[in-house]
């Protein structure tokens, strides 16, 4: 296929780079691991699951460089491989790779990556991820009892704003089989966290209950301020609560929640943007009860946190 004819999907920058850099390196230390596992003649069945993947590529948009560049030159556009194509080209390879997005046009770039690998088993679901991945684990071979335990998977959520509700992290963790990276909105999470509690309404509440799983955010990250005293005789006044909250507790925060349902849950990697803002937090996650599956986990995802955990 012609670059010239795919579905053009622009979004991100250098930290995007970052993001699917780490989740690539697991990919391949995630398929050595696995390649003889439990036994050479009968290894896991792996599967890629990309739950938001997009069209598999990225078109990255830059402008001109240097003072001098000529007023009418336009910006550069540079193809980039996304999540779903980067999966593609893990060593030793996924037996089986999953690909899920629901805006349609993209879905049907997914379809035309899926005919560049004929000889690969690549589903392309056109759907909400929250309901599909239920699917996917709810029916055969994850349910078939002559194959019972021998599947393995890593899920990648990396989603499009707030779109994980909860449940599906449960459901996910419920599984014991599936080791997902969760890039956690951090920003979308703070903007929905009004300075003043008079101003959270219906919808944020219902958005932050779906992204954490409970309404206790409400007490962690507001507390009422203290209006100073005129004079001597007058009092202090309690005024209505503020947002205490700030980038470093909302994610402390979502950690601890994660804790709460995943058996194991990495120090995050900052995904900042090129302000430095620090946009998302990229977790690595995991409902496998078995103190040796999660010794290899950590021995996995600790070389993306020193390379990439610093930047």
């Amino acid at each position: 296929m012609e670059t010239n004819k795919r579905t053009e999907h622009r979004f991100g920058g250098g930290w995007t780079e970052i993001k699917l850099d780490a989740v690539s390196d697991y990919l391949t230390f995630y398929t050595q691991a696995l390649k003889a596992r439990p036994k050479p003649d009968n290894p896991f069945e792996t599967w890629y699951i990309d739950a938001f993947a997009g069209t598999g590529d990225r078109t990255l948009e830059t402008e001109p460089a240097g003072l001098f560049s000529p007023p009418d030159e336009t910006n550069e556009f540079t193809r980039l491989d996304g999540s779903a194509r980067r999966a593609l080209s893990i060593e030793p390879p996924f037996r089986h790779l999953v690909f899920i997005e629901k805006d349609t046009k993209r879905f049907a770039a997914l379809q035309n990556l899926k005919e560049e690998f004929p000889n690969r088993d690549v589903q392309c679901v056109h759907g909400d991820a929250n309901n599909e991945l239920r699917q996917i684990f709810d029916q055969s071979p994850w349910r078939d009892p002559r194959r019972r335990g021998l599947q393995r998977a890593v899920v990648f959520l990396d989603p499009y704003g707030m779109a994980v509700r909860w449940d599906t992290l449960r459901f996910l963790a419920e599984t014991q089989r599936a080791d997902v990276w969760y890039l956690f909105p951090l920003h979308a999470a703070l903007r929905q966290l009004s300075h003043k509690h008079t101003a959270l309404d219906g919808g944020k509440r219902k958005a932050l209950g779906e992204v954490f799983g409970t309404n206790d955010w409400e007490q962690r990250f507001y507390q009422p301020s203290e209006q100073p005293a005129t004079d001597l005789f007058e009092a202090a006044v309690r005024g209505g609560p503020d947002r205490i909250a700030d980038a470093e507790s909302v994610e402390a925060f979502a950690a601890e929640r994660l804790r709460s349902i995943f058996s194991f849950v990495s120090r995050p990697i900052p995904i900042l943007t090129h302000r430095k803002l620090r946009q998302f937090s990229l977790f690595l996650l995991s409902g496998n009860p078995s103190d040796k599956a999660i010794a290899l986990i950590k021995n996995g995802v600790a070389a993306q946190i020193k390379k990439y955990g610093g930047q």
